[in-house]
């Protein structure tokens, strides 16, 4: 392919996040077209639980959340060395009251499709190599056949471009966007199997992984999968002193390893391979626009530091940039693009501000050995928890649990 392109909006990835901006442009009748390096369906590293946060953009999209692919969840089922409680989804007039898994092979591809539906242009196994800058602007990529690095590149130019193109984010880099290096960052692995063990309708979660007697820093997770399936995971983060002496895979391997065994969760039952990969966190990439083009999701480390939720805000920044950028190309006021940045800032900045906290305490085994003890069996406490952790909130206007977050996130906001 040589031939250059000429589109409104480049969309760089075809995730959740890449995805919903699609979908929210198209459905206003901008031209948008959505390049991806790979062919759907494709393989993605990560725990496919989907939030209620998730849920509602989801909703946002029209899609179906009845569809027998989904496994339905009610809620958190925390376990530690001292005890297991059960922490059902809070009842809030702003969220849903569920939760979804879906291998995100096939949730990507949904995802996609609804795009192409509403007036999205796909093009599959297409590499956009590196943004084109013109007069301190990006209009567009380069881009080539992803499997054939020495074809020729051609244009695909735009008036504006969208970074969705995850973790790494090498597109974003020549047009002067950097990683913050003092935000958090995760590794997760995970794998996926059919066994006898079957969690519903809960996501499981472990606070402390043990390796015989040594508590490592990190969590371990077991979400249900239809059809019988599971999908096992474990994550650690950089706030961990000796993070780079622990692997992915050997955090996985102890957590695995932890596991009753009648639930069979051996080699013999696995479909796959453990797969790791990162977990950019907080907003950790600077800045988050730069004229021409914003960041949306795992590309701009819109990662919830809490719980590594990384679908759902990938879907909420994506409709956020499409609404902006909708409004700029109306308007035709490009200005406004730029206050992207700012409408992230205000709406996850305190919460992120908190979580980092969080990331920090969570680096440090011995802290949350003790928390899990005294904390874990107070029901109340962990429901106010997890509500925190989740980002699931009414507002002030909600419930003394509400009402607390709240106050919370506003004494963040004065440091």
């Amino acid at each position: 392919m040589s031939q250059n392109i000429e589109t409104d909006v480049l969309v760089v990835g075809g995730g959740p996040g890449g995805s919903a901006a699609a979908y929210h442009l198209a459905r206003h009748g901008v031209d948008v077209t959505v390049v991806d390096r790979s062919a759907f369906p494709r393989e993605k590293v990560c725990g496919d639980g989907l939030t209620p946060r998730a849920v509602a953009s989801m909703l946002k999209m029209g899609l179906d959340t009845h569809d027998p692919g989904y496994e339905r969840v009610m809620g958190l089922r925390v376990h530690s060395r001292s005890a297991t409680i059960d922490l059902p989804w809070p009842e809030l007039s702003s969220w849903p009251n569920y939760g979804l898994v879906m291998p995100r092979k096939e949730f990507d591809s949904l995802l996609i499709e609804r795009a192409q539906k509403a007036g999205a242009r796909l093009m599959e196994q297409i590499e956009a190599v590196e943004p084109i800058v013109r007069d301190g602007w990006v209009r567009g990529a380069l881009a080539r056949p992803a499997q054939d690095k020495d074809a020729e590149p051609f244009e695909i130019r735009a008036r504006y471009v969208i970074a969705a193109d995850g973790a790494a984010s090498r597109f974003a880099k020549p047009a002067g966007v950097k990683r913050v290096e003092s935000r958090p960052l995760g590794i997760a692995a995970r794998r996926y199997y059919t066994t006898s063990y079957h969690p519903g309708p809960w996501f499981e979660s472990w606070l402390d992984l043990w390796e015989g007697d040594l508590l490592l820093p990190g969590y371990g997770w077991l979400f249900p999968v239809a059809g019988g399936q599971i999908n096992l995971g474990a994550g650690l983060l950089n706030t961990f002193k000796n993070f780079k002496e622990v692997s992915a895979q050997r955090l996985f391997k102890a957590f695995e390893t932890m596991l009753p065994a009648d639930w069979d969760i051996t080699e013999e039952h696995a479909d796959g391979k453990i797969l790791s990969g990162p977990l950019p966190m907080s907003m950790n990439r600077k800045p988050m626009a730069v004229p021409g083009m914003v960041l949306i999701g795992d590309a701009g480390g819109l990662v919830n530091p809490f719980n590594g939720e990384g679908i759902a805000y990938a879907m909420e920044s994506g409709e956020t940039a499409a609404d902006l950028i909708h409004e700029a190309l109306v308007k035709d006021r490009p200005g406004l693009v730029q206050t992207y940045p700012r409408a992230l800032t205000e709406r996850y900045g305190d919460y992120f501000v908190i979580g980092r906290g969080f990331a920090k305490i969570i680096g440090k085994p011995a802290i949350m050995s003790r928390a899990t003890k005294y904390l874990l069996p107070n029901k109340r406490v962990m429901a106010f928890a997890m509500r925190v952790m989740a980002n699931l909130t009414d507002g002030k206007d909600g419930d003394a649990q509400d009402k607390l977050f709240y106050l919370l996130q506003r004494l963040a906001s004065m440091r």
